[in-house]
């Protein structure tokens, strides 16, 4: 019996004497011993499989409940309060703290950590409502949160042509085109309103362009949402430009 660096070096030997044949099957069958050794495997689960009450944990490929007085985020891969409650901690997941609002505070700001009163109703969220074309304000300029929110409207006039966001929290100037064509804030007509942009109804105008397109890789021709809403605004605008 060999010991020591001569035995290691006798045992390299005697590997590099067997065929290639006979250590690539010796690995093969080593790697399928482990390999059954170590073989698992998940349900495959979706966040839309979740309850209303549980989020999907995507650490863990599973539903996970959420806490007391919490439901699933609108992704469903976490926790929030709901409505009528505010965060007091949020450490992700189900492991958020939340607390009642008092009576008189119904409203839960929109980043969810303070109560507010409101001047309307509330959203299916228990967050302040406000009318179209006004703007939710929960802060004064410098910051600090009001006792109660405030609706604003945004000015379409002459003067600010503004109108209010997608998130409906900031007035942004109006689009340029609505503006350069009607002086206003709105496309209406003659004018023509497409792919979010207006045109003069006396302007050459093109018609509409076919929205399928092609994929030759697949042999078949698929109808682009791209293509049939904005195909038409951006050849109009290269003629007007």
């Amino acid at each position: 019996m060999v010991t020591g660096r001569g035995g290691t070096r006798l045992t390299m030997a005697a590997w590099s004497t067997l065929p290639a044949a006979a250590v690539i099957a010796f690995l093969l069958l080593d790697l399928l011993r482990v390999s059954q050794a170590q073989t698992f495997s998940f349900p495959f689960r979706q966040p839309e499989t979740c309850g209303h009450n549980q989020y999907f944990d995507i650490s863990a490929l599973s539903c996970v409940p959420c806490g007391a007085n919490q439901r699933r985020d609108s992704l469903g891969t976490s926790c929030v309060c709901v409505p009528g409650f505010q965060m007091i901690s949020n450490n992700g997941g189900p492991d958020i703290i939340c607390k009642k609002c008092p009576e008189n505070m119904k409203g839960v700001t929109e980043d969810g950590w303070n109560c507010i009163s409101c001047p309307g109703s509330l959203t299916a969220e228990g967050k302040c409502h406000c009318p179209t074309g006004h703007i939710l304000v929960e802060r004064n300029v410098n910051g600090t949160l009001l006792s109660q929110a405030t609706c604003k409207l945004c000015d379409e006039s002459e003067d600010s042509f503004t109108v209010a966001n997608a998130l409906g929290n900031r007035c942004v100037p109006c689009e340029p085109t609505f503006i350069n064509t009607s002086r206003s804030c709105a496309c209406s007509e003659p004018n023509i309103l497409t792919g979010g942009l207006c045109f003069s109804s006396t302007a050459n105008f093109p018609p509409r362009i076919i929205s399928a397109a092609r994929y030759g890789e697949l042999g078949m021709s698929l109808t682009s949402e791209w293509f049939a809403k904005y195909l038409q605004s951006s050849a109009a605008a290269c003629w007007v430009s």
